[in-house]
C-alpha cells in the first residue's frame, strides 16, 4: 500500500485515510519520512506521521503519548521534558530513564521545582541515572566536611539529609539554607584550592529550589547521596545524558541508614503503611494527630511500593513501672523521727 504525497518547498505532505499530514523540514522526523517514502516503506511513513496511541510501561503506567502530545495520568503534560521525550522516541532512543525521572519528579510537592528542574539539568549538562535520579557536582573541604559550616560529612558513600521545611524554597534568596549541589560552571566560584569535588546523586522529589544567581547553576535539596569523589577534570565527568556515575569515579554505596525510631502518630502511620498493616488511626483523636498518622501512612506506603529502605519506625512509649506498696513498705502517714 502506498499513500499520495507531495514534497514542496520545506514541507512534505502525505495523505493517509483521506486526511493530509504535513511535516515541516524543521520537524525531527522530516528526514525519516522522506527516506521512508524514497524506500517505499509506507508502514514506517504511517507509523511516524499518524502514530497510534502508545501506552508506555513506564512511570507505573502513567505516561502515554499520542501524536506529539505526552500525557501524565490522562492529562496533557507540556514543557521541555515532554518535548525531549517525544523527540527521543521519534529518534529511536529509549525513554525509560526519562520516564522514571518524570515519575520521581512529580512526587515533588513544589510546582516551581517540577517546572524548573529539567531545564536546569539540560542547561548544566547534568545526566539522569538509569533509575530516574540525577547526578551533580558538589565542592567540599579536604576532609569531606561541608565548606559552609564544617559540620556535615560528605565522604563517598554518605547519605546527607535535613528536614525539607528547613531548606529555603525562595529562589531569589540566593545564599541560604539547604543542601547545595551545582553544575560545572559554578565550581570555580566556591571553595578553595585544596577543596574536593564529589558527585552527588539526587532524587528529583528532594529538590527544593534553583537559586536565580550564577545563571541558574546551583540548587538546594533536602537529601542526596555522595556516590564518589570526582576522578577526572569536571569537563570530562559527564559525556552521556544517562550515566550511573561520573567518568573516572567509582560508585561507593553506604549501608542504608537505620530508621529513626519515634513514638508519635506519624511514625505509627509510617510503620503501618510500610509493613502493609492497613490504615488504623483509631487510637488518635484530634486533627493534628490524625493528620500526622495519615501523612505517615502515605509516606510508608509510598516507600514500600518504591522499594525505598525503611526511614522511620514506630515503637510504643515504654510503660513506666508502677510503685506497689509491699508488706514491708511504710504505711501512710510515714513514720517520723521523734
Amino acid at each position: 500500500m502506498s499513500y499520495p504525497y507531495i514534497i514542496q518547498g520545506s514541507n512534505v505532505t502525505v495523505v493517509i485515510d483521506s486526511k493530509p499530514h504535513t511535516v515541516a523540514k524543521t520537524h525531527v522526523s522530516y528526514q525519516k519520512v522522506v527516506d521512508a517514502i524514497i524506500d517505499n516503506d509506507w508502514d514506517t511513513v504511517k507509523n511516524i506521521i499518524d502514530p497510534v496511541k502508545v501506552v508506555l510501561n513506564y512511570g507505573q503506567g502513567n505516561i502515554s503519548i499520542k501524536g506529539d502530545t505526552l500525557y501524565w495520568k490522562g492529562e496533557p503534560f507540556a514543557g521541555v521534558m515532554a518535548t525531549r521525550m517525544i523527540s527521543m522516541l521519534e529518534e529511536g532512543f529509549s525513554i525509560e530513564p526519562m520516564a522514571l525521572f518524570m515519575h520521581n519528579l512529580l512526587k515533588n510537592p513544589s510546582k516551581r521545582s517540577v517546572d524548573e528542574l529539567y531545564g536546569f539539568l539540560e542547561k548544566n549538562n547534568l545526566p539522569i541515572t538509569p533509575d530516574g535520579h540525577f547526578l551533580a557536582y558538589k565542592k567540599v573541604r579536604k576532609d569531606f566536611l561541608d565548606i559552609h559550616s564544617g559540620t556535615m560529612n560528605n565522604a563517598p558513600g554518605t547519605v546527607v539529609e535535613m528536614e525539607r521545611y528547613k531548606v529555603d524554597d525562595n529562589k531569589d534568596q540566593t545564599c541560604s539554607t539547604g543542601l547545595h549541589f551545582c553544575g560545572m560552571s559554578y565550581l570555580d566560584h566556591f571553595g578553595s584550592s585544596d577543596s574536593r569535588t564529589v558527585i552527588v546523586k539526587i532524587d528529583p522529589a528532594d529538590v527544593v529550589s534553583i537559586p536565580s544567581d550564577y545563571s541558574g547553576a546551583k540548587g538546594r535539596a533536602c537529601r542526596y547521596e555522595v556516590i564518589g569523589e570526582l576522578g577526572v577534570e569536571p569537563s570530562k565527568a559527564f559525556d552521556r545524558s544517562v550515566q550511573g556515575n561520573a567518568n573516572g569515579t567509582e560508585t561507593v554505596r553506604a549501608p542504608a541508614p537505620e530508621p529513626k525510631v519515634n513514638h508519635g502518630p506519624f511514625s505509627k502511620g509510617y510503620s503501618d503503611g510500610f509493613y502493609d498493616k492497613g490504615f488504623n488511626d483509631s487510637e488518635y483523636f484530634g486533627y493534628r494527630e490524625t493528620t500526622a498518622y495519615e501523612d505517615g501512612f502515605d509516606a510508608g506506603t509510598q516507600d514500600r511500593e518504591d522499594g525505598t529502605p525503611e526511614r522511620y519506625r514506630y515503637e510504643p512509649k515504654p510503660v513506666r513501672p508502677t510503685f506497689v506498696a509491699s508488706a514491708h513498705s511504710a504505711a501512710w502517714p510515714f513514720p517520723t523521727k521523734g
